[in-house]
């Protein structure tokens, strides 16, 4: 096995191992009980994903012979069915906890699922489990764009623990990080150029969320 393939298996994981190394330093958590269950669901939450692409093979409509039909599979396979697994874990799992408080809890729950689920994709998808692979790009970025993406769902979504009608928070999470993930998924199945330009605007935003 190649070490750059070693290293994509690795990327999720290790952000997760820094984040939550980070988080018990920054708020002194007392246990991290929780977030290693949120990781631990994360990891199943692929399991929606995997169903989605395995109906879409069985139908032939993971053959991206055209625009509309790579826009589809952008937008619908990868974009929402990575993001509902995770939406649903963190909606109706870690919301309803009493120590959950509000966006800055959502995104911090949605990071650690988000990785989660990244650790068990990125093997999968260099195994060629999956039905369409945009880019070789892919499998290094996948990590770092479910974790800027989780930072969305888990704002909206964590907004709705102190609004009563937490469907609109919820819809607005859930349909904007699947929105962001199909925009990002159709920018690498673009030519080479656009894909660099892609990475590097996820890197900025990266270093804006987290430095700035």
């Amino acid at each position: 096995m190649a070490i750059s393939t070693i290293l994509t298996y690795l990327q999720a994981p290790l952000l997760a191992i820094l984040f939550l190394v980070y988080l018990k330093q920054k708020f002194q958590l007392k246990t991290t009980k929780y977030l290693f269950q949120a990781f631990a669901f994360g990891l199943l939450s692929v399991i929606i994903f995997i169903a989605a692409d395995l109906v879409m093979e069985l139908f032939g409509l993971d053959t991206l012979k055209s625009l509309k039909r790579s826009v589809f599979y952008s937008f619908v396979v990868i974009g929402f069915s990575s993001q509902i697994g995770i939406f649903i874990v963190l909606r109706y799992i870690f919301l309803k906890k009493r120590h959950f408080k509000g966006p800055v809890d959502g995104i911090i729950y949605a990071i650690i699922i988000a990785l989660g689920f990244g650790t068990a994709a990125v093997p999968l998808y260099a195994a060629g489990f999956f039905a369409a692979v945009p880019a070789d790009l892919f499998l290094y970025t996948l990590p770092l764009a479910l974790l800027l993406f989780g930072i969305v769902m888990g704002f909206f979504t964590g907004m709705g623990k102190f609004r009563k009608n937490r469907l609109i928070d919820s819809l607005t999470g859930l349909g904007t990080s699947s929105f962001l993930w199909g925009g990002f998924i159709i920018l690498l199945f673009s030519p080479k150029k656009i894909q660099s330009l892609s990475c590097l605007a996820l890197v900025s935003l990266l270093y804006q969320a987290f430095l700035q």
